[in-house]
């Protein structure tokens, strides 16, 4: 339960994201630095403080490629980019360009809504175990837990119809504030938004509104190579920043 958003900016594409987990996963994460031999650059991603459990949930490398996603459940045989640490290979990539080449080759395909970029590209992603839906992007793109371009719907939506309201809100909510977001502040701005709480599906959701309330958010710079990372709700922490 996420929302993941994009914007070029002062000749800069900014990811965002906020995490909301769900029971199976564990609720607390951390931002790391990977440095190491295994490593093609150093990165850091958003991961869980036991990276063998749930692994790891964006992240931005010292090329100034990032990459955030949030899982879309349409098929039983649906592989979470979540489950293995898929985002480290995918920051092995110099450009946004080579990010997607390197998700292309994953076998099994990973599913759900992703976006990766560099300070040049951004490219969409809809993945489902057939096949992927890859598009260059140019204007400001939103990605919550439903797809815009693929037919396939989320599996859960039909057991839970509020969890289908609670995407389709975050999306359209989204979709208006980062339309007019100017700056770094008003990036964090959208991931606190409280707009929708009288129906629980507000972006940024409260421990007394939902069991899987927010527990982080983070954006990236990916012309500064920056991290901006809240660890635990964003009503209640503040965003800190992180580089090479």
């Amino acid at each position: 339960m996420c929302t993941t958003t994009a914007k070029r900016l002062n000749n800069s594409w900014f990811l965002l994201k906020t995490r909301d987990p769900v029971p199976w996963m564990r609720w607390d994460d951390e931002i790391k630095l990977f440095d190491s031999k295994n490593d093609k650059y150093r990165k850091l991603i958003i991961q869980n403080p036991n990276p063998n459990e749930d692994g790891y949930y964006g992240g931005i490398n010292e090329k100034g490629v990032a990459f955030i996603s949030t899982f879309v459940n349409v098929a039983e045989n649906q592989v979470s980019y979540i489950r293995r640490p898929y985002v480290r290979l995918i920051l092995d990539a110099e450009t946004a360009k080579e990010a997607v080449e390197i998700i292309k080759a994953f076998n099994p395909r990973i599913g759900g809504n992703m976006l990766v970029a560099d300070s040049n590209e951004c490219y969409g992603i809809e993945g489902i175990p057939e096949k992927y839906f890859i598009e260059k992007v140019t204007d400001p793109i939103v990605k919550t837990n439903h797809y815009i371009n693929l037919p396939n719907e989320n599996l859960n939506f039909k057991d839970d119809q509020n969890f289908k309201q609670w995407s389709h809100d975050h999306y359209d909510r989204a979709k208006e504030l980062i339309s007019t977001a100017n700056s770094l502040e008003d990036f964090q701005q959208l991931l606190r938004d409280r707009k929708n709480a009288d129906k629980k599906t507000a972006i940024c959701s409260t421990k007394n509104e939902d069991d899987c309330f927010t527990h982080s958010a983070f954006v990236f710079d990916t012309k500064n190579r920056k991290a901006y990372y809240c660890q635990g709700n964003p009503l209640e922490n503040e965003f800190k920043e992180y580089g090479f």
